[in-house]
């Protein structure tokens, strides 16, 4: 009698699935899968955490915008009320608030002697390359190397009559910079010594220059406002200064309201 073999089977080796390759396509295809999804995950939380972040300073600036928007209006009450002084609140952001800028605001005569000259600080807030400042009746918002007058002053011109009221902010404090985070108190109250400023009308004509920081925004200002006529040669890059001739001029007056400006947490 003939033993029958029986064919050899081989467990745990690699004979029986030598020419599958099954295994390996779906190891494969797995790889590929995951580190697809772990791409697109990864590409969607950068770019959703650069907008949230962006949105964010975005908002931080225009709440600064609207806190400036009501200093705005607080100064223009001491002058309309002649309250003694108003305070308004402003947060930080992280960002920094300071008296450090100097704007001068200069009047001349036919005969070039100067008839008024004031020099005083503006208030200025940074974050970045954002700046939102305030300066002689008028804040301005700046990004970078441009600006925009947000909130002009109270200048008139008509009828041969010419009216500049001046609002001057000094430091009130010793170290008038604040930084960092939290609410800033901006505390404004008027200096004894305020009082109007007059220009003789046979003195004219008349020609106005404002040295600051903000000065094409404030040529673009008193070009678009009658009775002012910008100077050929108005924005100096080399100081920052705009220069504009008075055409309303038989008689200028300019009224001043000094303020010292103390910065509080």
């Amino acid at each position: 009698m003939t033993r029958r073999r029986r064919p050899s089977v081989s467990i745990g080796g690699s004979d029986g699935f030598a020419g599958d390759e099954r295994g390996v396509s779906d190891v494969v295809g797995y790889v590929l899968v995951f580190s697809l999804i772990t791409v697109t995950i990864g590409s969607v939380f950068a770019v959703g955490i650069t907008g949230v972040e962006d949105r964010r300073e975005a908002e931080q600036v225009a709440n600064v915008e609207r806190a400036f928007d009501v200093f705005d209006d607080n100064l223009r009450d001491i002058q309309r009320y002649d309250d003694p002084g108003r305070s308004t609140e402003i947060r930080l952001s992280g960002g920094t608030l300071s008296l450090s800028e100097t704007t001068t605001v200069t009047l001349t005569n036919e005969t070039g002697d100067v008839v008024l000259r004031r020099e005083h600080r503006s208030l200025t807030y940074a974050n970045g390359d954002a700046t939102v400042a305030y300066e002689t009746g008028a804040w301005f918002r700046g990004d970078g190397d441009g600006a925009v007058m947000r909130s002009e002053p109270r200048f008139v011109a008509a009828d041969n009559r010419t009216t500049l009221p001046l609002v001057l902010l000094y430091p009130g404090d010793d170290d008038p910079t604040v930084r960092g985070d939290g609410t800033v108190q901006v505390a404004a109250s008027r200096r004894s010594t305020t009082g109007p400023d007059y220009a003789t009308a046979n003195d004219a004509p008349y020609q106005l220059r404002i040295n600051s920081t903000y000065a094409e925004a404030w040529e673009r200002y008193f070009d678009r406002t009658d009775g002012f006529a910008v100077n050929g040669t108005a924005t100096d890059a080399a100081d920052g200064a705009v220069v504009v001739d008075l055409t309303d001029d038989e008689a200028v007056y300019a009224p001043r309201i000094a303020l010292d400006i103390a910065l509080r947490r």
